[in-house]
């Protein structure tokens, strides 16, 4: 991958590119990525996410996770294990990671708010193909996401 994201901005500037919040940081082992955005919203439970990464191929897509910051673990190591398996890039989550000290080692994109050790284990309803709003970015699906240290970026259209 031979782009990065300060350089898309800068050459971009025609576009509207959108800026999520340095709140998120990654706990993932792929430093680098980008990929068309697939959504999900949650509502504390996980399952339908395990389910989109263990049983659908990525095909180097990014999955935008909305769990409106409930204070759960909804990502660790054996959902980034399913995502890495089946070709996901990254996930970026508006919600809490777990086992970052293995997450780290996947080589798949993990953007969170934050580590809780605690897990959801209702099953609880899901939304797939939503819009989707928080860290001042508004995602959609089909858009596209690019990631590095530096940040992530979100446009409408492919960048590269």
């Amino acid at each position: 991958m031979n782009f990065d994201v300060a350089d898309l901005c800068d050459d971009n500037t025609d576009k509207k590119i959108q800026v999520l919040s340095s709140d998120y940081k990654n706990y993932g082992g792929r430093k680098k990525s980008f990929g068309k955005i697939v959504t999900i919203k949650l509502d504390k439970s996980n399952w339908r996410l395990l389910e989109l990464l263990r049983d659908e191929d990525g095909e180097g897509r990014i999955v935008v996770v909305e769990n409106a910051k409930f204070f759960y673990g909804v990502v660790g190591d054996k959902l980034m294990a399913f995502a890495e398996k089946n070709n996901w890039a990254g996930i970026i989550l508006n919600g809490y990671v777990r086992d970052t000290a293995y997450t780290r080692n996947i080589d798949v994109a993990l953007y969170a708010f934050g580590t809780c050790p605690l897990r959801n284990f209702e099953k609880t309803s899901s939304s797939r193909a939503v819009q989707l709003s928080f860290g001042g970015v508004t995602f959609n699906d089909g858009d596209y996401v690019y990631l590095d240290e530096d940040g992530i970026i979100v446009s409408t259209e492919e960048l590269l």
